[in-house]
């Protein structure tokens, strides 16, 4: 896929794999429109990055984003290239802890509204849009990409009775 004057919404761009995602949208020449809670940890210009404050898990303040980000494409003419997902929290807490008090419903909730629910809603309504991008010419005729990001709590345990999701 050609990144040059592409758009890309990267929810959790603020900090970590999010930031160092836009970095390197940067540096192949995209534009990026950051999603986060928190304010990104550096400054941007803003020819190139939008920053749109929002919580993930919150369904009308999602559309709202998407609905500004797209705007923002056609603007800077640089068409929507796809979304990347990067928003996620973790929860450490065991499913029973030592002292046999079970797992608290409130964080289990965070943890699907954020890397779930949040990441669900993002990209579909990231989608109604991506799928009106023209093809691109070439053998691919890619329109755009999902790109689903987790960390390594998917892949292992980090204590004992916990699970990844």
């Amino acid at each position: 896929m050609k990144l040059t004057n592409r758009t890309f919404i990267v929810s959790g761009g603020a900090s970590g794999l999010g930031l160092a995602t836009v970095e390197d949208l940067l540096d192949a020449n995209a534009r990026a429109v950051i999603l986060d809670r928190a304010t990104p940890q550096r400054t941007f210009d803003a020819e190139r990055v939008l920053f749109i404050q929002i919580d993930i898990t919150r369904l009308e303040e999602v559309a709202r984003a998407v609905i500004d980000a797209v705007a923002w494409t056609h603007r800077t003419g640089a068409s929507l290239g796809g979304v990347i997902n990067c928003a996620g929290v973790g929860v450490n807490e065991s499913i029973v802890d030592a002292r046999g008090k079970p797992h608290s419903v409130e964080n289990w909730d965070l943890h699907l509204s954020v890397n779930l629910t949040g990441l669900f809603n993002l990209t579909r309504l990231v989608l109604e849009h991506l799928v009106r991008v023209p093809r691109e010419d070439g053998d691919d005729g890619e329109r755009g990409v999902v790109i689903l990001v987790s960390s390594t709590a998917a892949v292992r345990l980090t204590f004992l009775y916990s699970s990844a999701f």
